[in-house]
């Protein structure tokens, strides 16, 4: 007697989370007891990368997180030295010695177009392999999804750009960080070809002049990235970095280790969580241990805080210390701090605490279209205007937009079988990965993985918090398979 068909799955996007759940899914046939054919669809040619990741990127965009640290799902998650794969591939590629001003205080920070290219050879070697679970990377762009009956029971179809259309058992939903909008009050601004509104698109800085007058809107890391980039290009006119609290990310010390536990009684409200936090750093102080100790037990811990506060408690935190999460969690690599810090002593960049107020096109310095642009200075009696000859937009993901910009999400939603989480930053999900219909209940064989995930499950944006959730719902996926063995997937719901 044969076996069971093997189950269909479609994953939208071969990043860190489509080709995460892919690898889990690989692993989990190797294992035994599972056979899937996977449709891992993302036009890129390149697969783990991504937009962050992606090779042929600048080489000043370093990885915050040195090489021996940097981990993905490739195949080899969980095997004895797996952590430091990703530093062993530099090593036989010659990548660390022939990029010397990636080493900070005997750590190495490569490319993020390096980690790139080893997500790709890894993966692509992974999926190569023969056995039960066949991995096809489909150069397509998925547009629409609707229920439909398959021989496993309810299904999915799902329609290309390029016209075609695939049935699957389940649909995994890995769509990453939507591209950027422009704040409110550059809205108007958009399409000016003195504005930059996605800095991440390609050729994006190629029309800023050297001697530009230059206002980056966003200080995070983005920011630092623009500055590398535009600095490297022998940038001469002055940059200007505005945000509402002009915070840049912290530098990212050498190690961090997790000291203390906060989940053993999590706190339910975010004035809680903060005293705790502002104690554990107090303590580790007394003990010698710096404070990116507290901030590796927090990062570790975030989702089991995350789902302890109530959404009017989570709402506070996204009001309030969103901003000064970000800029301790997400902290730039050595050689971009020291690049900012130099930037800033030396004149070539200020960075500026305020809101926008107002902006319209105008004369640049050099008689060509500029932009006028105003800001009130946090703590200032007035607003302040000023002329620039180029803005750059880095403030972010789009997520207010990501609903109505993606055309496969906003069809799913009009079909009621998704819908933004009430914070609005992307798809709601239980805590199994599982999207919730329009009535909040989870649909059976339709998953998200990653960043849509954020409002729901907290911080599950960096590739160390992506992998677990990406492997997990590839477990999920097997798991369900094993049980019913040849029987009708009619729910996914127990």
């Amino acid at each position: 007697m044969s076996g069971p068909d093997p189950l269909r799955i479609v994953i939208v996007g071969a990043g860190v989370s489509g080709s995460g759940v892919a690898a889990g899914l690989v692993r989990a046939g190797a294992a035994g007891g599972f056979s899937a054919a996977v449709d891992l669809v993302d036009p890129r040619p390149s697969l783990g990368a991504g937009l962050t990741y992606a090779p042929g990127g600048d080489p000043r965009h370093r990885v915050n997180v040195p090489s021996v640290r940097m981990v993905a799902a490739t195949g080899r998650t969980g095997e004895e030295g797996a952590e430091e794969d990703f530093h062993r591939w530099c090593l036989e590629r010659g990548v660390l010695e022939a990029d010397p001003a990636g080493w900070s205080e005997g750590l190495h920070y490569p490319a993020r177009s390096a980690f790139g290219r080893y997500l790709d050879e890894r993966l692509r070697s992974l999926f190569a392999a023969p056995g039960p679970v066949l991995v096809t990377h489909r150069r397509d762009r998925a547009v629409a999804a609707h229920r439909r009956g398959t021989s496993h029971g309810t299904g999915f179809v799902v329609e290309m750009a390029g016209g075609t259309a695939t049935e699957a058992d389940a649909l995994v939903l890995c769509t990453g960080n939507p591209p950027p909008e422009l704040p409110g009050v550059l809205a108007a601004l958009g399409g000016h070809p003195r504005v930059v509104a996605d800095p991440w698109a390609a050729g994006a800085l190629d029309g800023v002049a050297r001697d530009d007058r230059v206002l980056i809107v966003g200080t995070g890391l983005t920011m630092g990235d623009v500055v590398a980039t535009l600095l490297g290009r022998g940038h001469r006119g002055p940059l200007t970095a505005l945000s509402r609290h002009g915070l840049v990310p912290r530098p990212r010390p050498a190690q961090a280790t997790s000291w203390t536990d906060f989940t053993a009684d999590p706190p339910t409200r975010v004035g809680d969580l903060l005293r705790r936090v502002r104690a554990a750093v107090a303590a580790a102080r007394r003990a010698g241990r710096p404070w990116t100790d507290v901030l590796e037990s927090l990062r570790l811990q975030n989702g089991a805080l995350w789902s302890a506060l109530p959404f009017d408690e989570r709402r506070r935190f996204q009001r309030h210390l969103r901003v000064w999460w970000d800029v301790h969690r997400f902290q730039a690599a050595p050689q971009v701090a020291r690049l900012v810090e130099a930037a800033q002593a030396d004149g070539r960049l200020a960075v500026l605490a305020g809101r926008l107020v107002a902006a319209s096109a105008g004369e640049g310095a050099s008689g060509g279209d500029g932009l006028w642009v105003v800001h009130w200075p946090r703590g200032g009696d007035g607003p302040v205007g000023r002329s620039y000859d180029a803005l750059v937009n880095c403030t972010g993901a789009g997520h207010g937009a990501s609903f109505g910009r993606n055309a496969l999400l906003a069809g799913l939603a009009a079909q009621g079988l998704i819908r933004p989480d009430r914070l609005g930053l992307g798809i709601e999900v239980d805590g199994r990965g599982r999207a919730l219909d329009a009535a909040g209940l989870p649909v059976p064989g339709l998953f998200v993985v990653g960043p849509p995930t954020r409002g729901s499950l907290g911080e599950v944006v960096g590739a160390s918090e992506i992998v677990p959730h990406a492997l997990a719902v590839a477990e999920a996926l097997t798991d369900r398979r094993r049980r019913v063995g040849n029987a009708a997937l009619v729910s996914w719901r127990s």
